[in-house]
């Protein structure tokens, strides 16, 4: 068995190509936490998720890193239970989730590596493409409502039949609106399926339920996080009694309160991020609960994990990516190659190559840590 040795994280600050705007709020760069972990036989195995400012990989060196090293890297089971029984005392969902979750994938990739094959497939995979949702419709500064418009179109005749509208930062709604329109004007729902995304941006159930008639027109896809994700509780009376589509989930860092979501059917779509949920098998129970409650989800960012389990699991409709030419949400840079390799007409199709199926870039990444730690086997 190859043994865990060595334990590396780097907290970056990853610059935006273009700050985005949201209200009176700009953001100029990403905060990535990245861990790669190393065997005594020379494999590596890594992974990257957003940390939002908190210190993931403080939490991965001095909390988890005792039950990685000197153990068997290709057992992620019992890392995890090793990790759990350390801390059985301390709540285990929120930091000490997403800095699990990165350990967990990291020991997944090198499983998939010492194998000789993909994550898709060690997970049984067995489609060959996936649909993906474009994170293009950011408000730009400067842009018309007419080249708004033109820039989401463009998209739809690159081949994608999914984009994201991002709609909190409007000072005024009723501008949303009227790009919405110009877009829905050029393409019906069955040429493109539009998603808007409020960031839990909507104070109360009456706000929510008066913002969501004015877009009922617009035959949306799903609207996005409504509240903010502690105000969960709120989404099955928005669902039961909207006309549109909701879709939640993603800044949820606790299993069951996901999978309590699709039983009892508080939201239409469920937004996954396997980088925050503890693991790769807290993700599979989650996909399968909506499996079996008939509710669709959806991945949040981070295509280089997701795409595997939407190979896998059919639960998983689609993957978000973000458009490589403006790139919204930068950790792709933390990487070599491609940003999307394996997109063709709006489909991904399955990577080959073993493991996760990406590669750090460690010039990049020590070039906007703010610091990196190693701790190794005794």
């Amino acid at each position: 068995m190859p043994r865990a040795v060595e334990i590396t994280t780097w907290q970056c600050r990853v610059p935006l190509e273009h700050p985005l705007h949201f209200k009176s709020t700009t953001i100029t760069h990403r905060d990535c936490t990245v861990v790669r972990v190393s065997t005594d036989d020379g494999l590596t195995g890594a992974a990257l998720g957003l940390n939002r400012g908190a210190p993931l990989d403080a939490v991965i060196q001095d909390m988890l890193a005792p039950s990685v090293l000197d153990h068997d890297a290709l057992d992620a089971d019992g890392f995890q239970h090793r990790a759990r029984s350390r801390h059985a005392f301390v709540d285990q969902t929120g930091m000490l989730a997403q800095a699990r979750s990165l350990v967990d994938l990291a020991l997944w990739d090198i499983r998939g590596k010492h194998f000789g094959a993909p994550l898709w497939r060690l997970l049984g995979g067995g489609r060959e493409t996936a649909p993906v949702s474009l994170v293009e419709g950011y408000e730009l500064p400067g842009e018309s409502d007419a080249d708004f418009a033109a820039r989401l179109l463009a998209r739809v005749d690159e081949g994608y039949r999914s984009i994201k509208v991002e709609a909190a930062g409007y000072e005024n709604p009723r501008q949303l609106l009227d790009r919405l329109h110009l877009v829905r004007e050029a393409r019906d729902a069955t040429e493109l399926a539009l998603v808007v995304d409020v960031n839990g941006s909507w104070p109360t159930l009456r706000h929510a339920q008066r913002m969501l008639r004015d877009l009922e027109e617009f035959d949306l896809a799903w609207l996005e996080d409504p509240f903010p994700h502690h105000r969960f509780e709120l989404l099955r009376p928005l669902t039961e009694n909207s006309a549109v589509p909701i879709g939640s989930g993603d800044d949820i860092t606790d299993p069951q309160i996901l999978i309590d979501l699709v039983t009892s059917r508080a939201v239409d779509v469920l937004r996954v991020d396997a980088t925050t949920l503890g693991g790769m098998q807290d993700t599979l129970d989650v996909l399968g609960a909506a499996r079996q409650a008939g509710i669709p989800t959806s991945g949040h960012a981070h295509s280089y994990v997701h795409q595997h389990l939407s190979f896998a699991s059919e639960a998983m409709h689609h993957i978000e990516v973000f458009p490589d030419d403006r790139p919204f949400e930068p950790s792709y840079r933390l990487t070599t190659g491609s940003v999307y390799p394996h997109i063709q007409d709006g489909l991904l199709h399955r990577p080959a190559e073993p493991g996760l199926a990406f590669t750090l870039d460690l010039d990049r990444i020590e070039q906007w840590a703010d610091r990196s730690t190693t701790r190794r086997a005794a």
